[in-house]
């Protein structure tokens, strides 16, 4: 009877927990969503400020990215005048053989373009890096929202118009 007891007490705490690790996460998403709105506004807006703003904000999300449990991944591609290698973070989500970011600032970012000259890529995603070829300009129809998480579908629906989409290498 006590064992019993103690059991449902364990199982209580553990449901509390995972209440509050979900809100958790739920909190940190309606933050992020929040500083990318933004960030946007400001890129709009300014182009000037708002590089300068990005360049700091993608310096922080940098040592995260790519991790197993972040939220961006980590783009691995070669300027295309410069032919050095950048790191960029960036939102990337499975899709078909491959892996669709979206281009939130636009086509003409310097990290689409090198990647769209190169026609390669490395992605690092959960913790595993993916070689990726192809890059494909894609519209953004509901067919392709679908590869974003559900609490950021809406959000994009109404800001992109684009997409990257590459594609796994053999």
């Amino acid at each position: 009877m006590m064992a019993e007891m103690r059991t449902g007490q364990v199982q209580r705490r553990v449901a509390a927990s995972a209440g509050a690790g979900l809100a958790a996460v739920v909190a940190l998403i309606a933050a992020n969503l929040a500083i990318i709105a933004g960030i946007v506004t400001i890129v709009r807006r300014n182009p000037a400020l708002g590089a300068r703003v990005l360049k700091r904000y993608n310096a922080l999300t940098l040592p995260t990215a790519g991790r197993r449990f972040s939220v961006y991944s980590v783009l691995e591609h070669t300027g295309r005048r410069s032919g050095r290698t950048y790191f960029t973070p960036v939102g990337a989500y499975q899709f078909g053989d491959g892996f669709v970011t979206g281009l939130t600032y636009g086509s003409t970012v310097d990290w689409c373009r090198n990647v769209v000259a190169s026609g390669n890529a490395v992605l690092r995603w959960r913790g595993q890096s993916y070689p990726l070829e192809r890059p494909e300009i894609i519209p953004l129809d509901p067919h392709v929202l679908r590869a974003f998480p559900l609490p950021f579908r809406s959000i994009l629906a109404r800001e992109l118009s684009r997409c990257l989409w590459l594609h796994r290498a053999p």
